[in-house]
């Protein structure tokens, strides 16, 4: 038999929101080692200059120097362009609704509605209606328009962690699956039941 939720409530992720909670996501599983590569990278350039000193006339020495440092900035680079860039695209998705669903053993995560597409529905149907005399096939809708995914279970096993921040908590499956789950419209015996998942 199916366990009950002890909770259950609908939220949105804002945009500023997702990129101070991946923030966070990253500082704990993706910056150490880009900060790890990043010093052995430096290290690496200052020993190419100490053997450039040593030996101006070898060419060579310059070019990995240049190398290093190149190296050393994309790994400092590219945890926040990649940050940027899933930011803008939770931005361009609107605020879709999310729904939660707690039980003993599971979360349930669901998205329940899409915004964009509602308002897509919408302009199609107005201008039906605008222009009674030509026939408008609503069955042309765009195929982006097809039913929401299906929920995503989280186990509460041993794979399974609750990160809470200020504003908001990481729910995570292993260290790849996050799920961002805002504090904002949850009242404090909510986030507690929140808090108290896994353990």
């Amino acid at each position: 038999m199916e366990e009950t939720y002890k909770l259950e409530k609908e939220y949105t992720v804002k945009p500023e929101l997702f990129s101070k909670a991946y923030k966070e996501y990253q500082k704990k599983f993706v910056m150490k080692k880009s900060y790890i590569f990043m010093a052995l990278f430096l290290i690496l350039a200052a020993d190419f200059v100490y053997a450039a000193v040593k030996a101006p006339e070898n060419r060579l020495v310059y070019l990995l120097i240049v190398v290093c440092i190149a190296f050393a900035f994309r790994e400092w680079h590219n945890p926040r362009f990649v940050r940027r860039r899933l930011t803008e695209t939770v931005r361009d998705l609107g605020e879709p609704v999310y729904s939660i669903g707690v039980a003993e053993s599971f979360i349930d995560i669901s998205t329940v509605k899409e915004p964009e597409y509602e308002s897509e529905v919408a302009d199609i149907s107005e201008n039906a209606e605008k222009e009674e005399k030509e026939e408008i096939d609503l069955t042309d809708i765009p195929d982006e328009l097809d039913p929401l995914p299906e929920k995503t279970r989280i186990e509460l096993d041993e794979n399974y962690q609750s990160l809470e921040y200020d504003d908001f908590f990481l729910l995570m499956q292993g260290k790849q699956t996050f799920y961002i789950l805002p504090k904002e419209g949850f009242t404090e015996p909510e986030m507690e039941i929140i808090r108290n998942t896994g353990k």
